[in-house]
């Protein structure tokens, strides 16, 4: 399998977590649960920088969360910048542990018809010391996160039907949200 040479263990933990797996030949596919690319990963650049995004499900029912996971390899041959949470205090060693949201290493929003933002919104958010981290030659770093279908503006669950996730302002899933 081609992705076990370009990815370190712990994703393909990560995909066979969220239930990514070979469909026969014949199957229906449906809408995939990952997509990967080029990108700029901060100041890592396209050119150099391979992201992989996975979510656990394009369907929630009531009470179920997305989570969503990354990973961003640096395939070029000098270390580059990335955003990440001071450990402990504003100065010092980062985090280890990456997060995907408004004040993450990597931002997603979740969109209705016409691209109305429902996720996280325009309300202000008080996010904690960041600072920049190197990811090195060949290195990798993962991140999470996750939503649990309530709107930024009146902390109700959003209402059922067809949303849109879109991770790091490029890598777009489906979402339904199912009513029951």
């Amino acid at each position: 399998m081609m992705l076990v040479r370009k990815w370190p263990a712990l994703l393909l933990t990560v995909l066979l977590a969220a239930g990514i797996g070979a469909a026969p030949a014949n199957a229906k596919v449906p809408p995939a649960l990952s997509q990967q690319g080029h990108g700029t990963f901060w100041e890592c650049g396209s050119k150099t920088t391979a992201l992989l995004v996975a979510v656990n499900r394009l369907t929630l029912h009531p009470g179920q969360a997305l989570n969503m996971n990354f990973l961003a390899k640096n395939n070029g041959d000098q270390a580059c910048n990335y955003v990440a949470p001071y450990a402990g205090s504003t100065t010092g060693t980062t985090a280890a542990a990456l997060q995907i949201g408004p004040c993450g290493s990597m931002g997603f929003e979740v969109e209705a018809t016409h691209h109305r933002n429902v996720w996280p919104g325009t309300l202000p958010f008080n996010c904690p010391a960041l600072g920049f981290a190197q990811l090195q030659s060949g290195g990798a770093v993962t991140g999470s996160g996750s939503w649990n279908q309530m709107s930024a503006t009146n902390a109700k669950r959003v209402s059922p039907g067809n949303y849109t996730l879109v991770l790091d302002g490029r890598y777009k899933f489906p979402l339904r949200i199912a009513a029951h």
